[in-house]
Formats: structure tokens, C-alpha cells, sequence
């Protein structure tokens, strides 16, 4: 069973046709390098795939309760609500061949149908071009690169959509039949956005209880000033039918 989570590299591959496919799982991230202390707890965060046709898959995703905690100086603020949804599909595009990688374009657009705390109140469209290379029966490697919009308010209160360019690369390592982990350097580099590029690098494992059924566990740190200086996360992914 290939997910998609708990890294930010999104599979080159597609559910198959009649399958759905749940993903869900806690995320917790902490910044205090750039600033006040923020913390965020994001659960269930969900994605659900449909196989409906052979090389297409429907996507639905939500963002869970998402409760974040800032640490001033002063009066400590909070908001916390239930997060927005996103819609979207991964087309399957290529198998692997002729040096070339197996490779599928994915596409989505979140929904302020959040809480005003937590929702960006906004129609947000992204896209990735997914790909992957097998090295060996324990190896793999997958790489993303897109571009994704969010809405955001500015000084006086106004509604900015700004886009960013995103980026991942992560190697996979096969322990066995049932186990497996990788090392993951992923980031966002504006291009309307602002701030400064935020780069992180991840780490976890996956471990399949049944054909069907998978939990995961990651951990990762951020590289750079803009990003989320620490990243947890704990998930399960379940297949149906079997």
C-alpha cells in the first residue's frame, strides 16, 4: 500500500480503481526562533482518495480541529476551530521506463470552510508534479515540485492571495517486507509571498499491520529562520476493499 503521508512527498501513484483510501493522523509544529512561540496541534488531518478511473484519483482532504497557541510578551493569544477542506485529483501521467521517472500531476483547491479563526477565507488552488525513481529492491526516491496559493491578511486588513513555489525530495529505505523510513528535505520558496524561504528536513517510519492497514511516525526541524522549528506527527492509513 503506498500512502501519501506522513512525508511531504506526494507518490507518483494512484489508488486503484473501486479502492478508497483514508490517511489520518495528528500534527504538531513549534516556531520560536523568528518571533513569539507559536505552537499548532492539527487532528484528525484527513485525506480520503477514490480510485475512479484507473489512472485518476478524486481527493478530499480536511484539516482537522487546528488549535495554535502564541507566546507573547503580554496576554497570550489563541485560536482554534475546525480548519478548512480541499478538494482535488492526482492523474496518473507515466510508468517508469527509459530512464525516465513514473510521474503524475496533482492538482487541488482549498475551501474556507473553517472556522474565521483558522481559515485563510479564501479559494486557494495548488499543483505538483510528482515524481519517482525505484534504485533498488530497498531504495527509492520521490521528488515534488509545484506551486501553491494562500490567502492572507495584510497590514490594513485586506485579503492578499500569494503564491509560493514548493519543493521535496525524499529517499525511502525498505527494512523489511513490513518496515520502512526515509529521510526527507522539503520547503516553500516565495514568489508573491513574503518572507524568506522556509526549508525543513524530516524523518520517519512506516510499518504495515495488514496489506490494508499502516501506521507512520515522523519528526523533523526547520533549516531556515521562516520555518517551523519543530515538526511531529502520527498517523494511520487503512485501504477498502481489501
Amino acid at each position: 500500500m503506498v500512502t501519501d503521508r506522513p512525508d511531504q512527498t506526494e507518490s507518483s501513484s494512484v489508488v486503484p480503481l473501486g479502492r478508497v483510501q483514508l490517511e489520518t493522523g495528528w500534527t504538531f509544529t513549534r516556531e520560536d526562533e523568528a518571533g513569539p512561540r507559536v505552537e499548532t496541534n492539527e487532528f484528525p488531518g484527513t485525506l480520503v482518495r477514490i480510485g475512479l478511473l484507473e489512472r485518476f484519483e478524486l481527493r478530499v482532504g480536511w484539516a482537522g480541529y487546528v488549535s495554535e497557541e502564541v507566546d507573547l510578551a503580554g496576554p497570550d493569544g489563541e485560536a482554534d476551530g475546525l480548519g478548512d477542506t480541499e478538494v482535488g485529483g492526482k492523474l496518473y501521467l507515466r510508468p517508469a521506463g527509459d530512464r525516465l521517472p513514473e510521474a503524475a500531476f496533482l492538482f487541488g483547491l482549498s475551501l474556507p470552510t473553517g472556522d474565521g479563526d483558522v481559515s485563510s477565507d479564501g479559494f486557494d488552488p495548488s499543483f505538483r508534479l510528482c515524481a519517482s525513481h525505484t534504485l533498488s529492491d530497498s531504495l527509492s526516491l520521490g521528488y515534488n515540485l509545484g506551486m501553491a496559493w494562500e490567502t492572507e491578511a495584510d497590514s490594513s486588513g485586506q485579503d492578499d492571495t500569494l503564491s509560493s513555489y514548493q519543493y521535496t525530495a525524499a529517499l525511502g529505505i525498505g527494512v523489511s517486507d513490513r518496515l520502512g523510513t526515509f529521510v526527507e528535505l522539503f520547503g516553500d520558496i516565495p514568489a508573491s509571498a513574503r518572507g524568506g524561504p522556509a526549508h525543513s528536513i524530516d524523518g520517519g517510519l512506516t510499518y504495515l499491520l495488514r496489506e490494508n492497514l499502516q501506521v507512520d511516525l515522523s519528526a523533523g526541524v526547520g533549516l531556515s529562520s521562516e520555518a517551523d522549528d519543530w515538526i511531529l506527527g502520527l498517523g494511520v492509513s487503512a485501504r477498502f476493499p481489501r
